[in-house]
């Protein structure tokens, strides 16, 4: 078994690339995958901006979104972009919430798919709180697991953890003793994967 320590974010469409990367692998290989949360913009407000006001030209973001959208294509995903971007804090300290409470499989798919595939607003509480419900998550317990210090805790230590490699964005990929940085061809997995098993 090859054990796979994965750091994303909810936001980032590179990593919900990455993430049908592993579906697929894991069908192919027998992996031990292990999700990290890393908050890419913590600097986002909990409101969320609207894309047109991040401090980027309109060509650089159709550059990103032509680039990710030809990503996606060869792996066969649809996206739809909202055109919103949300806070992800949230999103990323229910999963580890739900991590606690054997879901977090349940729970990470269902951001992913709602936020890229329907756009729906994943910095909102009560919408976080409603997919986490129709999974068997009890609200009250998630309500008081984001006022304790202990997510918040977990963060800052992932975060500083991928800092410790010298990586400071997402996805990345550590694959035995081996560092994949963002939503690589899907061979190179397969490659870097028969490395560390031989």
């Amino acid at each position: 078994m090859v054990k796979i320590i994965v750091y994303s974010d909810y936001i980032c469409p590179f990593c919900y690339i990455g993430f049908h990367r592993i579906k697929k692998l894991k069908k192919q290989f027998n992996l031990d995958v292990e999700w990290r949360p890393f908050e890419l913009h913590p600097e986002i407000p909990k409101e969320g901006i609207v894309v047109e006001k991040l401090p980027f030209s309109n060509e650089y973001l159709e550059m990103i979104i032509a680039n990710v959208k030809q990503l996606a294509e060869e792996a066969g995903i649809t996206f739809e972009f909202s055109g919103k971007l949300p806070n992800s804090r949230l999103a990323l300290i229910i999963s580890e919430f739900a991590k606690e409470k054997g879901k977090f499989s349940e729970f990470h798919e269902l951001i992913f798919e709602k936020y890229w595939k329907e756009g729906k607003d994943i910095g909102d509480l009560s919408i976080l709180l409603e997919f986490a419900s129709s999974i068997g998550l009890d609200k009250n317990e998630i309500l008081a697991y984001i006022k304790s210090e202990e997510p918040v805790n977990k963060l800052k230590n992932f975060t500083s953890e991928l800092g410790r490699y010298g990586i400071n964005g997402v996805p990345t990929f550590i694959i035995g003793d081996r560092i994949v940085v963002g939503a690589q061809p899907y061979e190179v997995f397969e490659k870097v994967i028969n490395q560390v098993s031989d």
